[in-house]
């Protein structure tokens, strides 16, 4: 209890110190319009380039799908990720998860809209990847729900938190691409199908690597329309 006092303490404190389109996201150094500083525009930050049509991640040039939507089955539609997992996202987004900074959110879902509605991404309700009681407990949020409320101010669409994590699981980071699949198993549940049912989903977390937590979510969603996911960032496996 005291200490997610603390917690809010701390992100309104970021939020009077970091007001909206004055501090650059990534470095937080001055910015006169938008969210990142010309400095950090000059990196590489964005996911751009030859990407898969399924998974959103980098491939080499000419190719469509990369390999692992080849050979593994993918439950939803398409992915949709604005940035590269690397350098000064990865940072931010790290502080974003584990450091209290949820004022972070509200840019990086401008990102994820503007990718989106780029894409012409059609979207009824909004469904975050789920977290552990005992990880809630411990950081104080869950990352993808703060996502959701973020993306659903923007879209005017509902958040749905409509999945569970029944139990713990080893951190994903720490696992090759086989041990990410089968480390998911049976950690997720559906816990209302009459709120997607027919409804085109989009199931949003923080960063897709494997793409194997949101395919596991994704694969429950057998009553929705179209399911799709983004995140925040992409990182190549």
């Amino acid at each position: 209890m005291f200490k997610d006092k603390l917690i809010k303490f701390k992100n309104f404190l970021l939020d009077m110190v970091y007001p909206n389109d004055i501090k650059c996201m990534f470095c937080d150094n001055d910015v006169a319009n938008g969210c990142i500083c010309d400095e950090c525009l000059k990196e590489n930050i964005f996911n751009e380039g030859n990407r898969c049509i399924k998974c959103d991640a980098k491939i080499k040039e000419g190719n469509i799908v990369c390999d692992h939507c080849k050979n593994h089955k993918r439950y939803f539609e398409q992915c949709f990720c604005p940035f590269d997992y690397t350098g000064k996202v990865r940072a931010s987004i790290l502080k974003f998860k584990s450091d209290g900074a949820k004022y972070l959110a509200e840019h990086f879902v401008k990102f994820i809209y503007e990718k989106l509605m780029i894409e012409n991404v059609v979207f009824d309700v909004i469904v975050p990847v789920p977290s552990h009681t005992k990880t809630i407990k411990k950081r104080g949020y869950n990352p993808a729900k703060v996502l959701a409320d973020e993306l659903a101010k923007l879209s005017n669409k509902p958040v749905c938190d409509v999945l569970c994590k029944n139990q713990p699981t080893q951190n994903q980071k720490f696992l090759n691409f086989e041990e990410r699949q089968n480390n998911l198993k049976d950690s997720i549940s559906l816990t209302d199908s009459k709120s997607i049912k027919g409804k085109n989903v989009l199931i949003i977390d923080d960063v897709v690597t494997t793409c194997a937590t949101v395919n596991t979510c994704a694969k429950l969603m057998d009553k929705a329309g179209f399911v799709y996911v983004c995140a925040i960032a992409r990182t190549n496996f």
